[in-house]
């Protein structure tokens, strides 16, 4: 009977030495998680982030440090940083426990172009009963130079509605039937963003009193042109 007691008690002196030892070998590191106010937006825009859900078993964070992936860095559980360029960044937090230990996670925050603004004005146009409006056959010069850009605008493509396009900053177009159009300028720019702009254009009668006329007119004996 004595030497199974003696027994048992090794065994459990055994077991309780392995399972101290499997305390003592378990990974302790910190684990770093953070969270951002936003995770795409046009520029520019200011991103918060909250690193205070990073953790460490049995311990404690001691320092937080940030990377934004544009260059710029910082420190703290929670900080702002401002992106003022478009792309793509990748935001790293490293944390360092009271051990010395670190690990870090990363979040990629896609930073956009602002779109160009498209707008135009044409001439010549008559105002008849509070609606401008051109007669057929006669020339209009469209300017789309009113567009703006963060950069630059680099193409300006028009669609008149009747089937017709043109390229350019200031185009001339013609309407022979009347109707109404509606005219569409699409600006590009540097960074391929695009947007459009429409405006109606309504063309009556025929071509305007000061049309020329081409060609030669004959009148015969009666007076009446042939």
């Amino acid at each position: 009977m004595r030497v199974a007691r003696f027994c048992l008690l090794i065994g459990a002196a055994i077991l309780v030495a392995v399972s101290l030892s499997g305390c003592l070998m378990k990974d302790t590191r910190p684990e770093a998680l953070f969270t951002a106010s936003r995770a795409e937006q046009v520029v520019p825009f200011t991103v918060s982030f909250d690193g205070t859900p990073s953790y460490k078993p049995n311990g404690k964070i001691a320092s937080y440090l940030w990377t934004f992936g544009d260059g710029a860095s910082d420190t703290g559980p929670v900080v702002d940083h401002t992106y003022i360029e478009d792309g793509d960044y990748e935001v790293r937090l490293t944390v360092i426990d009271d051990e010395g230990y670190s690990t870090s996670s990363t979040l990629t925050v896609h930073a956009l172009n602002p779109l160009p603004k498209a707008e135009f004005s044409y001439a010549p146009k008559s105002n008849m009963e509070g609606e401008y409006v051109v007669g057929a056959s006669e020339w209009i010069t469209f300017d789309g130079t009113e567009s703006t850009d963060d950069g630059e605008v680099l193409a300006y493509d028009w669609n008149f509605g009747d089937g017709t396009t043109d390229s350019g900053p200031v185009v001339e177009h013609r309407y022979l039937y009347p109707g109404t159009y509606n005219v569409v300028l699409t600006v590009t720019d540097n960074d391929g963003g695009k947007s459009n702009y429409v405006e109606k254009v309504a063309i009556v009668g025929g071509p305007p009193c000061n049309a020329d006329i081409t060609g030669d007119v004959t009148w015969d004996s009666g007076g009446e042109p042939e």
